[in-house]
């Protein structure tokens, strides 16, 4: 009769290298466990870097000081083995001893890996607001997502396609979000993101006016202190209403809508137009879910075995963890990410305790 020691369980698999990925993977790490990261990007860090965010909300803390440690410790650890340009294809067996089919995209090779659990952890995608031709993205260059503003607010440099720094800016909140033509879901964290980026807004573009139209405004927990922030410190103003169609006039572009308030129909030139487009489940999550026979729920996202404990995803030995389950912050994912690792970690302590008869 005999324990399992350290030398005797598998790596942990941990598919996805944005933030719930990355803090699984430094934490098991950090536990003496070997990790294989399994991204199919080229880089790690997920949205925020792919997209270049400047900053995070609410503290507006730039985002290498957050990601940067992150991806620094997983790339540099001994105890994690980095697979860019990957994918999972298949697993099978169980926890403890699973064995996993990886193909590199590059060259097209297959690996097969042994691993004694499996953390998902494959992010989300912004909403492309070309699905919906009312606001004529992919049409109009002035028309563009939070997700491009992140990276000109990064540069420190948003202009017009002639090159002049817009003058008056609209945000229209819930494109691709609480509609039931594009998605029914909340995206939780589009108001906060929008807001945030108003006020670096006008810290680059101080006689810019700014306008938020918005069907409700969603902030919440500590986010709340944005909106109020942007009104009684940065002049930001408000509109609670529906925009109908955006027409480009010239360089200029015409947004057309309803006021819910005041009960009136308004039109507006602005000069750009940022759509806050909100998040749904990427085409890695809908390919993992295929790969390891993972139930999806009625929207696409990974359904967890309950729908308050998201790490579980109801095939023993496989852990959810991040923005793959539903709609999340950046610091909710690196909280999942967390305690993903905790129930590996549980459940592989588990094993090593097991008396092997």
């Amino acid at each position: 009769m005999r324990r399992r020691d350290m030398s005797e369980i598998h790596p942990v698999l941990v598919i996805g290298g944005g933030p719930a990925g990355l803090k699984a993977s430094a934490d098991l790490a950090e536990l003496g466990y070997d990790v294989v990261l399994v991204e199919k990007l080229g880089q790690l860090g997920g949205a925020p870097i792919r997209w270049g965010y400047k900053t995070l909300a609410p503290e507006l803390r730039p985002t290498e000081e957050v990601m940067g440690p992150l991806i620094e410790y997983v790339e540099g650890n001994g105890n994690v083995r980095v697979m860019k340009n990957s994918v999972v294809e298949g697993a099978t067996g169980g926890l403890g001893d699973f064995t996993v089919t990886v193909r590199n995209l590059m060259n097209g090779a297959t690996e097969s890996l042994k691993a004694s659990a499996i953390i998902v952890a494959t992010g989300f995608e912004h909403f492309d607001a070309k699905v919906d031709p009312r606001y004529g993205y992919g049409r109009n260059p002035d028309v563009i997502g939070i997700h491009e503003l992140e990276g000109m607010l990064k540069e420190g440099r948003v202009v017009k396609r002639n090159g002049d720094p817009p003058k008056r800016i609209a945000f229209i909140f819930c494109v691709g979000s609480r509609d039931k033509s594009t998605n029914l879901w909340c995206c939780t964290v589009c108001c906060g993101v929008s807001i945030k980026q108003a006020i670096e807004l006008k810290h680059l573009l101080k006689d810019a006016d700014i306008y938020m139209i918005y069907m409700d405004i969603r902030t919440f927990g500590l986010w709340e202190k944005l909106y109020w922030k942007s009104m009684e410190e940065y002049g930001i103003n408000y509109i609670r209403g529906r925009v109908g169609e955006i027409y480009a006039i010239g360089d200029k572009l015409l947004v057309k809508g309803e006021d819910t308030l005041v009960r009136g129909p308004f039109e507006v030139l602005f000069d750009m137009v940022v759509l806050a487009v909100g998040m749904e489940p990427g085409s890695g999550t809908a390919q993992v879910a295929r790969a390891l026979n993972l139930k999806v729920n009625e929207f696409g996202f990974l359904e967890p075995r309950h729908p308050n404990i998201h790490h579980d995803s109801g095939r023993d030995g496989i852990y959810l963890a991040g923005a793959c389950v539903a709609p999340m912050s950046v610091e909710e994912a690196l909280a999942e990410g967390s305690a993903a690792a905790m129930q590996v970690a549980k459940a592989l302590r588990r094993l090593q305790r097991a008396v092997v008869k």
